[in-house]
């Protein structure tokens, strides 16, 4: 498995394909989708023991939504997004009974409060559902949510407390949001990663909590993440490549593969301590956002129009 800090399946194994020289990989499946020159959909399969290793994911799918330039977005383009967040959302769904949503991260950081955000604006039902259930309208899902804090406020594993709470309310499956992290700086919140394996709280910047999946849970786990932030190391590895575009003194560079070039970067940074997780300065607009494609897509599964 190649080592780079990023939480997503198609980076990854873009990353593979470019370092290990071939066309396939064995045991993953890409497929492309084009919606508009703005929107695009990737679709990563992760098949076997050999695909999860060499990709450092669990067996499962990936199914990656691109926004180029989400600044300007027009609100046309919000809602096909929308649209194609709840499609696509729904593909990885089959739960038959009330589903629990956790927005996962610490709410006073901005890089980490993609989760929390989501779930004030969702349309909470389960309390419906038990004293007033004729009010709402046909196939509304069962549904509540809990921000459950972090380690560090709360002192408690975040799987701990989502599992306490699955014992008592017994979802029929879990829908997990979190911050991620990405290999590449123009991906900061234009990206939403939807899986079915689960999810593994901190893992993007090094601070692996407890996993939350099926086999912890019991139930089926599907994880939405946004990536918030990305490392110095990658940052400095890709000038590294406009380097040697634009002078000719870098061209020594051309023969390293991104790895060797990312290695060496980290090398020198990480003992200075000044491989630091970073983020975009609109970080605030931009996960405004996100949240609102993220909280109005898990909306129209709850509430179909």
């Amino acid at each position: 498995m190649l080592d780079f800090r990023t939480d997503l399946a198609d980076e990854r194994a873009e990353i593979c394909k470019n370092e290990i020289k071939k066309g396939e990989l064995d045991g993953i499946i890409t497929e492309n989708e084009n919606i508009s020159d703005k929107i695009s959909v990737t679709t990563v399969k992760v098949l076997n023991e050999n695909g999860s290793k060499l990709l450092g994911k669990d067996i499962g799918n990936y199914i990656t939504i691109n926004i180029e330039n989400i600044e300007v977005i027009t609100n046309e383009e919000l809602k096909q997004v929308i649209d194609i967040f709840s499609r696509e959302l729904i593909k990885l769904i089959n739960f038959d009974g009330p589903i629990l949503v956790v927005g996962l991260g610490n709410e006073d950081t901005t890089a980490d409060e993609i989760g929390p955000k989501v779930i004030k604006d969702l349309e909470i039902t389960r309390h419906v559902f038990r004293y007033k259930p004729e009010l709402l309208p046909e196939n509304t899902k069962n549904v509540c949510a809990i921000a459950p804090g972090v380690l560090g406020t709360t002192g408690m594993e975040t799987q701990e407390i989502i599992s306490a709470i699955a014992k008592n309310i017994k979802p029929s499956g879990i829908i997990v949001i979190d911050a991620l992290a990405s290999n590449n700086i123009s991906r900061l919140l234009k990206t939403i990663q939807i899986s079915n394996t689960g999810i593994i709280p901190g893992a993007g910047v090094g601070n692996k909590r407890k996993k939350i999946n099926f086999e912890t849970m019991g139930v089926p786990v599907i994880a939405i993440g946004v990536p918030t932030v990305v490392e110095a190391a990658t940052i400095v590895a890709d000038t590294f490549d406009i380097l040697t575009e634009k002078f000719d003194e870098f061209s020594f560079l051309k023969d390293s593969s991104y790895k060797e070039k990312y290695d060496l970067v980290k090398l020198v940074l990480e003992p200075s301590k000044y491989n630091l997780t970073v983020m975009p300065k609109e970080i605030d607009e931009l996960a405004n956002n996100m949240e609102e494609i993220i909280s109005s897509g898990i909306n129209r599964m709850i509430i179909p129009e």
